[in-house]
């Protein structure tokens, strides 16, 4: 958060210790954190009207969740072996999980698949993740034993990225979070589609581990510079390894993405609001893993937003709710 300050102060030109002090107020007025603070942009927008059209985290998306959701459902999709075991045919990639299953077959994974990963069923924000690498020198039983030892029971063979995707994806695999709102009459509506992509991490690409994203068009376009909050606050016109261009990037087979996540959208109604991590590899879309807590910052970026008036109004409409004006 200071680092954050520091970067919104020479931004904005306001007083270091004014930035600290409006961040606090807008946590204990609106459940801002100091995330969305500096993604939607209120060391520059500090009209409380304008403000309190962009949701907050812990009071409006907290309300968003609970009202399309039930535990039973957030449990299943929080517990990576639930949902793998429900969403199997859509990860279209092999995967064990070390609780259900022998040494022996552990031994099987292994033999067949080089490189993998692993993770923690119920970590969140890319904590947990581990790629392993087999080596003729790699001592199966050990590593087996460290893997349970480690929690990480979860284990996915390796996805190979879509080739068109390595200039905005070059070190790590790359996802496309999508937002979808399962409306009650049964139809779809797919709420955001945004990219996520590593700056510099070799394993994951997520915005809390200083990866950045963007929105994408109806067409499969980028509209913006990637932007990222961690450590500060960036807009990130090129990717820094390849030099691409982030604006104008088309994602390949964008048609059959949006078919595959509505599909995906109504295997478990009782959850009808998900934020899906979907990628790429050379026969299509595949499935990561679908959030049950979908961070609302990933719809609404400042940026995404020119006229600074935030989506609230959006919100309430697909939600079918109202969310109630904070005093900011």
């Amino acid at each position: 958060m200071i680092k954050s300050t520091r970067q919104l102060k020479k931004d904005s030109g306001r007083g270091f210790f004014d930035l600290l002090l409006d961040q606090t107020r807008m946590y204990k007025r609106g459940g801002y954190t100091w995330a969305e603070y500096s993604l939607y942009e209120f060391d520059r927008i500090t009209d409380p009207k304008l403000r309190a059209n962009f949701g907050s985290e812990y009071y409006d998306n907290k309300r968003l969740v609970l009202g399309s959701s039930t535990a039973e459902s957030r449990a299943l999709f929080r517990d990576k072996s639930l949902f793998n075991e429900r969403f199997g045919q859509y990860l279209r990639r092999d995967y064990l999980d070390l609780c259900k299953c022998s040494e022996s077959d552990f031994m099987d994974f292994a033999g067949k698949h080089q490189v993998f990963f692993a993770k923690i069923p119920t970590g969140h924000g890319g904590a947990g993740v581990s790629r392993i690498e087999r080596q003729e020198s790699t001592d199966l039983q050990q590593l087996y034993q460290e893997l349970l030892a480690n929690e990480q029971t979860i284990l996915e063979e390796e996805i190979i990225l879509h080739e068109a995707m390595r200039p905005v994806s070059p070190t790590s695999l790359c996802s496309l979070r999508i937002g979808t709102v399962l409306q009650k009459d049964g139809s779809v509506v797919v709420l955001y589609n945004r990219l996520r992509t590593a700056m510099h991490d070799p394993i994951v690409d997520n915005i809390s581990r200083g990866g950045g994203y963007t929105a994408i068009s109806d067409q499969g376009e980028l509209m913006y510079p990637c932007v990222t909050f961690k450590p500060s606050r960036r807009y990130v016109a090129e990717h820094p390894v390849t030099g691409a261009k982030f604006v104008g990037f088309q994602i390949p087979m964008f048609d059959q993405v949006q078919e595959y996540v509505r599909e995906l959208a109504q295997i478990v109604p009782e959850q009808a609001y998900v934020g899906w991590d979907i990628t790429l590899n050379e026969h299509g879309p595949l499935l990561i893993e679908g959030n049950e807590i979908p961070s609302l910052y990933m719809y609404q970026a400042a940026q995404f937003y020119p006229d600074d008036i935030g989506p609230r109004a959006n919100l309430e409409r697909i939600f079918g709710i109202s969310l109630p004006v904070p005093e900011l």
